[in-house]
């Protein structure tokens, strides 16, 4: 709260007058899975009252963002990576100073709960509105306008809401890339592009330390072991250069709720883990089939259990699997010739579908890499299958 006020981003909420419409908005404490010495605070724009919300009369503008998979790809082009976030994005656009009535709460002065509450309200558009997204979205582009075109472009085409991917086939063009997105987008917006991280210790120590992620800051890039890194949910090795698993290990109940969830914290957008993560669809439809209209929370008919502890066992093993992050070894960019193939199979249980990409080098040397798979549990009315 100290940081929300002090950046300006909330303020003393002035008096109104009674008949004058606003909205008090609750908050809460959220801890991230993974960022467990870090809280955010996140006000509930959906929480009701006399049965309406906040939400549910706000607009939620166009859909803009940009395609998860085509983003990941085009980070698998090239044979330098990197990544970066822009700090706090969803409060790095404001609201009209009429509007902010409709973003008040309550809270007690200087953090001190012995102090009566006060009301306050906030100077920037709030995560977790219907238009945030839309908002912060259109926000970042519009600060890059009249930037250069590959400035332009890097922020249209391969950011996904703040996270941004960028490939490139030699370290100057990605430090000369990065360097004018920044500055763009700071005299664009004032918003600061950092947690920075690369393949190429080379890109790293262009930068200063305070833009870089945050467990490299206190490293000897040049000398120490780079550590794994995350982006947009994707777990990134950037000594190997390749993208790896990491599984849950937290024992989810054997109800459908549970079951769903286990299967759903496989992330893998690209498809990389397909095979395995259509079995765990199987089984599930398999059980929800036997089990009938089970309640979410319901135990699951428990012939299945044996079979689904050892498919969860199984998943384990993805953490022993890595995959490169570059689909060829080859420039995509400088390749003399390209070729897309893709293959697709049904059955009665499954559809799906796996894309290789053909490069050539030159005209004797070619390389065969592996771009996406996907694969979804056929439909219940199942397919007519010829003899």
């Amino acid at each position: 709260m100290d940081k929300i006020f002090e950046k300006g981003h909330a303020e003393e909420a002035p008096p109104i007058p009674d008949t004058k419409e606003r909205w008090y908005l609750p908050m809460l404490g959220v801890y991230h899975p993974q960022k467990r010495d870090s809280i955010r605070m996140v006000f509930d724009s959906s929480a009701k009252f006399n049965n309406i919300s906040l939400n549910d009369v706000l607009l939620k503008g166009p859909d803009i963002t940009n395609n998860l998979q085509g983003i990941l790809l085009r980070f698998r082009r090239e044979k330098v990576a990197v990544i970066g976030d822009v700090e706090q994005m969803f409060h790095n656009f404001k609201v009209k100073l009429d509007h902010r009535d409709y973003l008040r709460f309550l809270w007690h002065p200087e953090n001190n709960l012995d102090l009566p509450l006060k009301e306050y309200r906030m100077t920037v558009h709030v995560f977790g509105n219907r238009p945030f997204l839309a908002v912060a979205t259109y926000g970042l582009r519009r600060c890059v306008a009249y930037s250069d075109p590959d400035v332009i472009d890097f922020i249209s085409k391969d950011f996904y809401v703040d996270d941004g991917l960028l490939s490139c086939p030699s370290e100057g063009m990605a430090i000369d890339l990065m360097k004018r997105t920044q500055l763009a987008l700071k005299e664009g917006g004032q918003l600061k592009l950092h947690k920075i991280s690369s393949n190429s210790k080379s890109v790293l120590l262009k930068f200063p330390a305070d833009d870089l992620a945050k467990d490299l800051k206190d490293l000897d890039i040049g000398g120490d072991d780079l550590p794994v890194q995350r982006s947009l949910s994707m777990s990134w090795d950037i000594n190997a250069n390749v993208f790896t698993f990491k599984i849950s290990t937290d024992g989810k109940p054997f109800t459908r709720r549970g079951v769903l969830s286990t299967i759903n914290n496989l992330f893998d957008p690209l498809g990389f883990a397909s095979p395995v993560t259509v079995q765990g669809k199987m089984l599930f439809r398999q059980m929800l089939t036997t089990s009938g209209n089970v309640d979410w929370d319901n135990p699951l008919d428990d012939s299945f259990h044996s079979k689904w502890s050892a498919w969860v066992s199984s998943i384990r093993h993805l953490q022993d699997i890595s995959i490169p992050r570059m689909c060829c070894k080859f420039s995509v960019i400088e390749a003399l010739r390209k070729e897309v193939h893709i293959f697709t199979d049904a059955s009665k249980d499954a559809i799906a579908a796996v894309v290789f990409l053909k490069v050539w080098k030159d005209s004797d040397n070619s390389e065969v890499g592996f771009l996406m798979g996907k694969a979804k549990v056929a439909p219940a009315h199942g397919h007519t299958i010829p003899i």
